[in-house]
């Protein structure tokens, strides 16, 4: 099998605003780095008690040989 998963997880609610959040900055860094092709994208979202909205974003790619 040659795809792969790239895992991003984060707390929204610490300093980070909704105009220019720096775990887009991270996740296009990634991605311009990156050469295959995209397969599948997820998200997942969840409450978290006292720690704000915790997501994670899964990437399913294959690699360019």
């Amino acid at each position: 099998m040659k795809e792969r998963v790239k895992v991003f997880t984060f707390v929204s609610g610490h300093g980070e605003t909704v105009v220019e959040p720096r775990h887009e900055d991270h996740i296009n860094q990634w991605l311009a780095g990156i050469k295959g092709r995209l397969v599948h994208v997820s998200q997942s979202e969840s409450e978290r008690s006292g720690a704000g909205h915790h997501v994670t974003l899964c990437i399913w790619y294959i690699p360019e040989e």
